[in-house]
């Protein structure tokens, strides 16, 4: 009988420790949607923040980028990646989890995480 007990879902995969029912839910990559990074005018306290005792509305909360010549606010300071997706290392996951690393139960989540999964859930975050 196998240490794990698993379920496997749409882009995740549930395991629970049968010795002791402890339970951790991986998915298949770690996305997400890194935009760039635009040069921001100062933004002021509205009437709908949380203002500090010694602010007020209109008071400046977070200061205006230096703009470099050439540049105004809303232009690219850096641009972003777009969308990333990272592979989950499984040796560090499962050692941060359960505190070993189950080959038979390493070899489940490889293979059930297969590069086809991958991209479907990438196609989902991305909402396509």
């Amino acid at each position: 009988m196998s240490k794990y007990t698993t379920t496997k879902n749409q882009y995740s995969i549930d395991v629970v420790r049968n010795s002791d029912n402890h339970a951790c839910a991986f998915m298949c990559s770690n996305a997400w949607h890194e935009p760039d990074d635009i040069y921001r005018d100062k933004i002021l306290y509205t009437a709908h923040d949380i203002i500090p005792g010694d602010k007020k509305v209109g008071d400046v909360r977070i200061e205006a980028d230096t703009l470099p010549d050439g540049k105004k606010f809303g232009d690219v300071k850096t641009a972003g990646r777009g969308w990333v997706q990272e592979e989950y290392n499984w040796d560090t996951e499962l050692q941060n989890a359960f505190g070993e690393v189950d080959a038979d139960l390493k070899k489940e989540i490889t293979d059930y995480f297969t590069t086809d999964l991958k991209a479907k859930y990438l196609a989902n975050e991305k909402g396509e």
